[in-house]
């Protein structure tokens, strides 16, 4: 087979060469197999509360969303949108021994939160990991454990034909297809292509991620349904949604120097920072802003 033939070429070589194996298994296989208008790269995943995954190995695009080209890096390094990736795939030489490896990466992407709104097609609340090892465990059983601990939704161990995926985070009933032997590979496959087309359509309004506060002040909208007279404890609802409180700092002082919301406590600023609690009310001009947004959010 190609792929473990790359792999063996490169079992002698340095570690930078040895990053030629993420590239083999695009150029020899993603690449010739699934259709053209799948682009894979890598780099990091970002959301709207500014979560970053850390370096992917490959990243596979849905075909909706723009991604970010990073400066001074080679074209295939770029920065996505949590909600413009169909899957994220992990590649180890031998998955045993790099395990740990893709549990810290595990962690950095399940902390990312994806917001699709008024969109056609499901796809997973968060995004896909998929681990790919050229050697590693040698039996289902132990997979099975493997998918069972969460940290990723699917494994590949090329060299023994294994694959198996937890087919079950499309919303919808799908044929497992877990398959062995040498269809193991297109099992992977058939996961890929399932969550890429998963998701046809979506209406997120890009300007969210320029401008979270945005995001913010309709989400508040919505808790205390576009009533002026409710409060919320604005680092409380914060909290809630994954930002951490240094920049819901700056998004509480942007919106209300935009007068989308009036602070109930404290009342001078200064003391903001420093409190957990700090109630807020929407404006008349929160609710008239909001309400023109084509971009809806739900409560969850």
């Amino acid at each position: 087979m190609m792929l473990m033939a790359a792999h063996k070429g490169s079992a002698v070589a340095s570690n930078n060469t040895k990053g030629k194996e993420r590239e083999s298994f695009i150029n020899l296989f993603l690449s010739n197999i699934l259709p053209p208008h799948f682009r894979f790269g890598s780099g990091e995943i970002t959301d709207l509360s500014g979560n970053l995954s850390g370096q992917i190995d490959i990243v596979i695009e849905y075909p909706l969303l723009p991604s970010i080209q990073v400066p001074t890096s080679s074209a295939e390094t770029r920065l996505y949108l949590a909600e413009g990736v169909a899957a994220a795939i992990e590649v180890k030489s031998d998955l045993i021994d790099q395990w740990q490896q893709v549990k810290q990466t595990s962690e950095r992407v399940k902390q990312l939160r994806r917001r699709f709104s008024a969109s056609r097609g499901l796809a997973p609340n968060s995004v896909p990991l998929f681990a790919v090892g050229y050697t590693g465990w040698k039996s289902r059983d132990v997979l099975l454990q493997r998918l069972q601990e969460k940290v990723v939704d699917g494994i590949l161990i090329i060299e023994d034909g294994l694959f198996m995926w937890d087919h079950t985070i499309l919303p919808v009933t799908q044929i497992p297809g877990n398959p062995t032997g040498a269809w193991a590979l297109w099992g992977l496959i058939i996961a890929l292509h399932r969550l890429g087309t998963s998701l046809q359509s979506t209406s997120l309004d890009l300007a969210l991620y320029a401008r979270p506060d945005w995001m913010i002040i309709k989400k508040i909208c919505n808790r205390v349904n576009y009533d002026e007279s409710l409060e919320v404890n604005f680092y409380d609802f914060l909290n809630e949604e994954g930002i951490v409180k240094e920049e819901g700092a700056k998004i509480l002082e942007s919106l209300k120097a935009e007068g989308f919301i009036d602070i109930v406590t404290p009342q001078e600023s200064e003391d903001i920072k420093s409190r957990s609690v700090v109630n807020v009310r929407i404006t008349y001009d929160a609710i008239e802003f909001t309400q023109d947004m084509n971009t809806p959010f739900e409560l969850t």
